[in-house]
């Protein structure tokens, strides 16, 4: 009954629509929704629909209730027909206009608009720090050949190569920023030359030709050495 009591005087108070959790979820709804039909569909296009459907539907919807309440009220008692039709034509008429410019339009202009904006500005930040990964990751080396470097590395370090499990992989992917599941299938790799498909002798290879001009780059001359005896061995196995 409470909660009852309490949803009722949101609606009466119209502070429901002005929520930034649900103001939020219809931005995303909706743009999302629209983005699947027109994948280059903008957060300005998403803002207008937004903003008709806090006028058009929300609005027109509350108030449409308030004077359904109200004609209801006003029809127990008793007036004449067109008395009663034009009684409430009239309160409507000032309703509205009084609604318009007390409630509707200060809280679009002081509390809904701002929050709007606000979350715009979240889903651009975020969109924008997506879109510099997506870029990151075209430049990036592949994970076989992340996996050899490192392999490499520890090789002219003198340091244990890691294991085939999920502390490496989460090692390695604190590094690199790559898929654990793949590191961890890299590592694995490296380890069981022999038991490797066509397929994933291909993608070593590929690894290793990536790791050599990599290293060459570096003028790192010990690395030729490591790679040339891991291209063995995986030719060999």
């Amino acid at each position: 009954m409470k909660e009852i009591l309490k949803r009722a005087k949101s609606f009466i108070t119209f502070d429901f629509p002005l929520q930034t959790d649900h103001i939020s979820a219809r931005f995303n709804s909706i743009h999302s929704n629209y983005q699947q039909q027109f994948p280059h569909w903008s957060f300005t296009a998403t803002r207008k629909k937004l903003i008709a459907d806090f006028w058009f539907r929300q609005v027109l919807f509350h108030y449409t209730v308030l004077i359904t309440f109200t004609i209801l009220a006003s029809s127990a008692f008793g007036r004449t027909w067109h008395l009663s039709l034009l009684s409430v034509f009239i309160a409507a008429s000032v309703s509205l206009i009084t609604l318009i410019l007390f409630n509707y339009w200060p809280a679009y202009y002081t509390d809904f608009l701002p929050k709007l904006d606000t979350i715009i500005a979240e889903n651009e930040k975020l969109n924008g720090a997506a879109n510099e990964i997506k870029k990151c990751k075209r430049t990036q080396f592949s994970i076989s050949a992340l996996t050899i470097i490192f392999y490499t590395f520890c090789k002219i370090g003198n340091i244990p190569i890691l294991p085939s499990n999920d502390h490496s992989a989460g090692l390695l992917n604190n590094l690199y920023g790559a898929d654990k599941d793949k590191l961890k299938q890299n590592l694995s790799r490296l380890y069981k030359l022999s038991n490797l498909s066509p397929k994933e002798r291909a993608e070593i290879q590929k690894g290793i030709d990536t790791s050599r001009t990599f290293f060459e780059l570096l003028d790192c001359s010990p690395a030729k050495k490591i790679l040339d005896q891991l291209e063995v061995k995986l030719r060999r196995e």
